[in-house]
């Protein structure tokens, strides 16, 4: 390990390279004092401590009193200010120009089946209509939940490519490992240090995105009729392949303020011989709720002491908005029960559609599934990220990703507060790209959906993330395209669809 200190002033930045192998080096970057205090003040702002209009110190007594630069203070202001959280006034100093807005928690809905049951899914119709929407030209996609293109360092993927194919010449028609590229097993290897755990290539198994690597984890672990457990609110995906391997389910309820409701859990172990459980840790889509450590440790305990795998889905979880990224339920597993699944597919490349799996004790069967499934994933996508990640840019375009993002997020916010229906609720997210919206509870989602597309603009109703067609009154937009004037203006039109459909209802 090399430790490299970077000093300006009272600006101080420690890196540390991990060089493992000539393929693999991973950056471990700490936050500038600029970022630890502009996170600071980005808190106190978010939980109403300073609130709409407040005046901020001036840069001179701030540094005076905090003992630190006057351009430390300049940058942290100014990351606050591209964030849309403050603002610079000529002559007069820095103001907070973003307030939360507090809604009634009373519409959410709440009609959760108390008792664990067995459901049957019902919005195949439904997903599948608005899948072919997904790609349809001339619509203005307010659901999608991946990056828009103009947040990924497209000039530096090109340039893999054409590496890759420089470096492979005519083997880039081969057929790759099954298991994947080696040296990109290496990279995921070590970039799992950072979450405190180490891995050998023969651990990770590479997939044709994550949905591969959670379908082959399922498929490790279940049999046809099987139960399992899943949340009962998570990616439209996912209730298809649970369908299609012929398991029944219990989904997991997700309430407002706790997420994941790990009693109701317990419960369900204790009640139905569950074989496996396929649990999103890190926002969820589409709620955007994660489990806390405590809750993580908690679930591993549970599941280890009754000896049934945890497919982990962790596809968001690089896409946090606080200073740490948050933990997963692989950090705590001791036996190997957790198939841990995740994918570059998010933050990176759609396109590539690599992802991975570390499938504790059940990886020699996932191989052999994989290698009879697909055989292997594409060789030229593996070797341009293998040359990306070699890079070590990686964690600076994360940084970046994670900083736009959370920009968006706050912008999105903003315009939906001042152009839809008071009557809705949403918290938002820490992390991720979704805004999960609720509506009164008469409210149809797939109404707004259908007036919306008149409009030329593409949503995601409510009742196609549900294990049990509830949820009608919600909807999820995405945050991920960066608001332009035509943005600004189909939230406008969004908002103005909802509130007539609310007026509607009421005559």
């Amino acid at each position: 390990m090399i430790v490299v200190n970077l000093k300006d002033n009272s600006t101080t930045k420690q890196i540390q390279f991990f060089i493992f192998t000539p393929y693999q080096i991973y950056v471990k970057v700490a936050n500038f004092l600029y970022e630890d205090i502009a996170s600071h003040i980005e808190e106190e702002i978010l939980n109403g401590v300073l609130q709409l209009g407040d005046k901020l110190p001036s840069v001179r007594m701030f540094s005076k009193q905090h003992n630190v630069s006057a351009s430390t203070i300049f940058q942290a202001y100014y990351t606050l200010e591209s964030k849309g959280l403050i603002e610079a006034r000529p002559k007069s100093g820095y103001y907070v120009i973003y307030q939360p807005k507090k809604y009634r928690s009373d519409i959410v809905n709440s009609n959760q089946k108390e008792i664990p049951a067995i459901h049957e899914l019902t919005t195949d119709g439904m997903i599948s209509h608005i899948v072919d929407l997904l790609s349809a030209e001339n619509y203005t996609h307010l659901s999608s939940a991946k990056p828009d293109l103009s947040l990924l360092p497209t000039a530096s993927l090109q340039k893999s490519v054409k590496s890759a194919l420089t470096a492979l010449g005519a083997d880039i028609l081969n057929y790759d490992h099954p298991s994947g590229n080696i040296h990109l097993r290496q990279s995921i290897a070590g970039q799992q240090i950072k979450l405190g755990k180490a891995y050998t290539t023969k651990d990770i198994v590479v997939t044709n995105g994550c949905t591969e690597a959670l379908t082959l984890c399922l498929r490790a672990t279940t049999k046809k009729g099987d139960i399992i457990i899943s949340d009962s609110l998570t990616y439209y995906g996912i209730h298809q392949i649970i369908k299609d391997l012929g398991l029944k389910f219990i989904p997991i309820p997700i309430h407002t303020k706790t997420g994941l409701d790990l009693k109701f859990l317990k419960r369900s172990i204790e009640k139905f011989p569950v074989k496996a459980c396929l649990l999103t840790t890190n926002f969820n889509n589409p709620t955007g709720k994660s489990l806390s450590t405590a809750q993580k440790k908690e679930l591993v305990q549970l599941i280890t002491k009754r000896q049934i795998p945890l497919i982990e889905d962790d596809v968001y979880g690089e896409l946090y908005f606080g200073k740490h990224r948050p933990s997963t339920c692989k950090q705590f597993d001791t036996e190997g029960l957790v198939l841990y699944c995740s994918s570059f597919s998010k933050t990176l490349a759609p396109g590539y559609r690599i992802g991975y799996t570390i499938a504790g004790k059940f990886t020699e069967t996932v191989t052999r599934l994989k290698r009879i499934h697909s055989l292997g994933s594409s060789t030229l996508s593996q070797q341009a990220l293998v040359g990306f990640l070699s890079k070590g840019r990686y964690p600076y375009h994360l940084k970046k990703l994670r900083h736009t993002l959370q920009a968006n997020m706050l912008s999105y916010c903003k315009l939906i507060y001042q152009y839809f229906p008071e009557e809705i609720y949403f918290v938002p997210p820490t992390g991720g790209y979704i805004l999960w919206i609720a509506f009164p509870e008469d409210f149809d989602s797939v109404a707004l959906f259908e007036a919306a597309k008149m409009q030329n603009l593409i949503i995601a109703p409510g009742q196609i993330f549900s294990m049990n067609v509830s949820h009608k009154n919600y909807i999820r937009l995405s945050f991920s395209t960066p608001i332009t004037e035509p943005i600004e203006k189909a939230i406008e039109v969004l908002g103005s669809l909802a509130k007539a459909l609310i007026q509607k209802s009421y005559l």
